[in-house]
């Protein structure tokens, strides 16, 4: 094939290719934009409650917050399900040793047993506890007659609650825990 003719193939090869990208990037830009509209199951004060989340703000029970009203957001609970894990396990730990004294007070020769239960039972249900699902959101921003908001809810579900936080991040613009500048 002669140099001229090849030529002539990678222009007509560069002219298809900037206009297949015009078309796929006119495309990309006139296609509508996937729209945040969920609602979720949340527990709020230890009740069900939902928590609804669209294009124009979010809505709990405490009442709704624009989306560009929210200054920050969080999320946590593993220090909760620790604290559930150290209450859980010292609870029965002390239920088992009280048990101990009772066995020795009365003599009780299966009193080795008791108490080895009672610290089992402790570690196990401290252990359950501990690893609770329980994941706490508090979202906190201004109303619009300038008054403070908070909205308080937690999930049981973990994967729900990391859908939330990820179309948080993208429905804010803020990393949990970043505080929108005020200008």
């Amino acid at each position: 094939m002669p140099k001229e003719n090849q030529q002539v193939l990678r222009l007509r090869l560069a002219y298809l290719m900037r206009r297949l990208l015009f078309v796929a990037l006119t495309a990309g830009l006139l296609s509508p934009v996937a729209a945040i509209a969920d609602t979720y199951d949340a527990l709020c004060n230890n009740k069900d409650c939902q928590i609804t989340i669209n294009e124009s703000g979010l809505e709990g029970p405490q009442g709704f917050i624009a989306k560009e009203n929210i200054i920050q957001w969080y999320t946590g609970g593993d220090e909760y399900n620790l604290a559930l894990g150290v209450a859980g396990g010292a609870a029965v730990g002390t239920a088992g040793y009280m048990g101990t004294v009772a066995c020795v007070m009365s003599g009780g020769v299966l009193c080795p047993v008791v108490a080895v239960g009672g610290i089992l039972g402790g570690a196990k249900l401290g252990s359950r506890l501990g690893k609770g699902k329980n994941v706490f959101f508090t979202v906190m921003g201004q109303q619009d007659d300038g008054s403070n908001y908070v909205q308080s809810f937690r999930f049981l579900n973990k994967r729900t609650a990391k859908k939330l936080q990820k179309e948080l991040i993208k429905f804010t613009g803020l990393q949990m825990g970043q505080v929108k500048s005020s200008g």
